[in-house]
C-alpha cells in the first residue's frame, strides 16, 4: 500500500474510485456466484428433507425391531431350558431302556432253556412225577424218568425266572412310558414356543428389511445431495474468497477515506480561518457584521461583550 500521508487529494480520489470500482465488481461477482450456486442448489432443500424424514423413519422402526429381537431371544431361552429338561428325561429313559435290553436278553435266554409255558411245563412235571411215584418200574425206565424230571425241573426254574424278569420289565416299561409322555409334553411345548419364536423372528426380519429399504432410499437422496455439493462447495469457497477480498479492499478503502477526511478537515479549517479574517477585516473597516460573521468572531474570541 502507498504511503497515504504523502498522496495528493487528486491521487487519493483516484485511488478511492479505483477501490470502490473493485468492490462493486467483486460484489457483482459474489451475486453472480450466488445465482450459480442457487441453480445447482435447486431441489437440495427438498432432497435433504426427504433424506432426514427417511432417517427418522429408520430410527422409529429400530425400537420395535429391538423389542421383537428381545422377545424372540426370551422365547428361545425358554426353548433351550425345555430342551435341557427333555434331554434329562430322555437320558433317564435311555438308562431304563438299556436295563430293559439287558433283562430282555436274560429272559430270552431263559425262555430258550424253558422251551415252553409255565402251565404246560408244570403239568408235564406233575405227570412225570406221578409216574415216578405210582408203581414199580424197570431200572432203565426209572433212570430215564429221573433224567426227564431233572430236565423239566431246570426248565420250570428257567420259566419262573423268565416270568419274574418279564414282570420286572413290565414295571420298567411303565416308567419308560411315563418318560415318553413327559418327552411328548416337552415336544409339544417346544413346538408351540418354536412357532412363537419363528413369528417374532419373521416380524423382526420384516422390520429390518423395511429399515434396509428405507436406508437405500435415504442413501439415494444423500448421494444426490453429495452430487450437488460437489458443484456448490467450490462455489462457496469462491464466494468466501471474494468476500474476504472485499473485506480487505474495504479496510484499504477506509484508510484512504480517513486520509481524505483529514485533508477535508484541514481545508475546512483553512476556509473557516479565511472567513474569520475576512469578517474581522469587515468589522474593523465598516463596524458592521452579518450574523454569520459575528458568530465566527465570537467563537474565536475576537469580540467580547462586557457585562453591565
Amino acid at each position: 500500500m502507498n504511503d497515504v500521508s504523502v498522496m495528493s487529494e487528486g491521487e487519493l480520489k483516484n485511488k478511492i474510485n479505483v477501490l470502490r470500482q473493485q468492490m462493486e465488481h467483486k460484489e457483482k461477482d459474489i451475486k453472480d456466484l450466488y445465482q450459480e450456486m442457487n441453480l445447482h442448489n435447486k431441489g437440495a432443500k427438498e432432497l435433504r428433507a426427504k433424506r432426514d424424514e427417511l432417517n427418522q423413519q429408520v430410527k422409529e422402526l429400530k425400537e420395535p425391531a429391538t423389542e421383537l429381537r428381545a422377545k424372540r431371544d426370551e422365547v428361545n431361552k425358554k426353548i433351550a431350558e425345555l430342551k435341557k429338561q427333555r434331554e434329562d428325561v430322555r437320558s433317564n429313559s435311555d438308562g431304563y431302556s438299556d436295563k430293559i435290553g439287558e433283562l430282555k436278553k436274560i429272559r430270552d435266554n431263559l425262555n430258550k432253556v424253558a422251551r415252553g409255558r409255565l402251565e404246560s411245563l408244570t403239568e408235564a412235571y406233575r405227570a412225570e412225577l406221578e409216574k415216578f411215584s405210582s408203581a414199580d418200574m424197570p431200572l432203565d425206565y426209572e433212570q430215564s424218568l429221573m433224567k426227564r424230571l431233572s430236565e423239566l425241573g431246570e426248565r420250570l426254574k428257567a420259566i419262573r425266572e423268565a416270568n419274574t424278569i418279564h414282570s420286572e420289565m413290565g414295571g420298567i416299561y411303565g416308567k419308560v412310558s411315563k418318560f415318553y409322555q413327559e418327552i411328548d409334553t416337552f415336544n409339544a411345548l417346544i413346538h408351540d414356543l418354536a412357532s412363537e419364536s419363528q413369528s417374532y423372528h419373521e416380524a423382526m426380519l420384516d422390520t429390518y428389511n423395511k429399515m434396509d429399504e428405507i436406508r437405500k432410499k435415504s442413501d439415494e437422496f444423500h448421494k444426490r445431495l453429495l452430487e450437488i455439493y460437489e458443484f456448490t462447495n467450490p462455489i462457496k469457497e469462491k464466494i468466501d474468497a471474494v468476500k474476504n477480498s472485499v473485506s480487505q479492499t474495504r479496510d484499504e478503502l477506509d484508510v484512504f477515506l480517513d486520509q481524505m477526511k483529514e485533508i477535508q478537515l484541514v481545508k475546512d479549517q483553512k476556509k473557516q480561518e479565511e472567513k474569520r479574517v475576512d469578517a474581522k477585516d469587515k468589522f474593523q473597516k465598516k463596524g458592521r457584521l452579518s450574523l454569520e460573521d459575528l458568530r465566527l468572531l465570537m467563537e474565536n474570541d475576537e469580540i467580547k461583550f462586557e457585562k453591565s
